[in-house]
């Protein structure tokens, strides 16, 4: 059989479009993450933080305990803004030094 077959041009069609799709989505997934570590090196850089998983999980725990003692401050429960923003303070000012 030669490359006159119609079943050979439908083969080939067929992955050329795989083809474009795979490559097309490797592109936007290489640049998402490409963009996601530059904003987080920026991020480590601003706050004089290491660019580490750990770091990060330590900032968004603090962030999230603020956070906590900020809602629980504008609920006018002043204990439970102090159980949670003194340990989410402390994180952030341990963390960023």
């Amino acid at each position: 059989m030669g490359n006159d077959n119609p079943f050979h041009w439908l083969g080939e069609q067929i992955g050329w479009l795989l083809r474009l799709i795979v490559d097309g989505l490797a592109w936007i997934l290489t640049h998402i993450g490409d963009a996601f570590s530059s904003f987080y090196h920026g991020l480590g850089e601003a706050l004089g933080i290491s660019p580490t998983l750990t770091s990060l999980i330590v900032l968004l725990i603090g962030l999230a305990l603020l956070l906590s003692g900020l809602r629980s401050l504008f609920a006018r429960r002043l204990f439970a803004a102090a159980i949670a923003g003194i340990p989410g303070i402390a994180i952030l000012s341990w963390l960023i030094q």
